[in-house]
């Protein structure tokens, strides 16, 4: 097995800004107090400004003059167009991983989906989101295209915060789970148009499901 990476102090403060973003702990539209946040992480402002550039090219932070740094809002229609965007890029990911799917293959995403299904079940939904991500993350794997894998990453974090906001709803993430249990089948099944059908439906629930928590604005704002 390959050791750990070793993680730079740019690196590790991304991942604790991203946990904050994630976790809700640093919610969608607030001010971000770098003196507070350095001292909490207790880091100098070189490193955390560098965390926080890589942070607004990947879309979660907005960085605005004279004003300071603030956990990106994202609009009504910024939610339709990225998951309608992720529902292409995934569906494609199913009908070029599912005919290089192995039994070994098939075997992981149980695990995942039974991981996920136990987190579920003892209200855990912060290990149900990793889960959950390790889903999707491993079919994109299994899909063999580097420039899919490297397009669907770019998108990873803000889907990401979506899902969240999403999985607040525990009967939504149950009914989830028993979607990812559908593809799942389908895959067993090597069921390529099935199982991206079955991909599709799933996105647009989940786009449903974060939509319902945005104050109507009409999608061409």
């Amino acid at each position: 097995m390959n050791a750990p990476r070793h993680l730079t102090l740019r690196e590790r403060i991304y991942e604790e800004i991203v946990r904050l973003i994630v976790s809700g702990e640093l919610p969608s539209g607030v001010s971000i107090d770098e003196k507070v946040l350095t001292e909490k992480l207790q880091v100098s402002r070189t490193p955390f400004r560098e965390a926080i550039g890589t942070l607004a090219k990947e879309g979660l932070i907005e960085i605005k003059p004279y004003r300071g740094f603030f956990v990106r809002s994202f609009s009504r229609k910024e939610i339709y167009d990225l998951y309608e965007l992720r529902k292409t890029l995934e569906c494609f990911a199913v009908e070029l991983a599912v005919p290089q799917m192995s039994d070994r293959d098939i075997a992981r995403f149980e695990r995942i989906l039974d991981g996920a299904v136990e987190a579920l079940q003892r209200g855990d939904m912060e290990t149900y989101g990793i889960r959950d991500r390790e889903f999707h993350e491993t079919i994109a794997e299994r899909s063999g295209s580097a420039a899919l894998i490297e397009t669907l990453a770019r998108l990873a974090l803000q889907i990401q915060v979506c899902r969240t906001i999403a999985n607040e709803s525990r009967e939504f993430a149950t009914r989830a789970a028993q979607e990812r249990d559908d593809i799942l089948k389908a895959f067993r099944a090597r069921d390529i148009p099935r199982a991206a059908s079955l991909m599709r439906a799933h996105i647009s629930d989940v786009q449903q499901a974060v939509l319902s928590r945005f104050p109507r604005e009409g999608l061409d704002q």
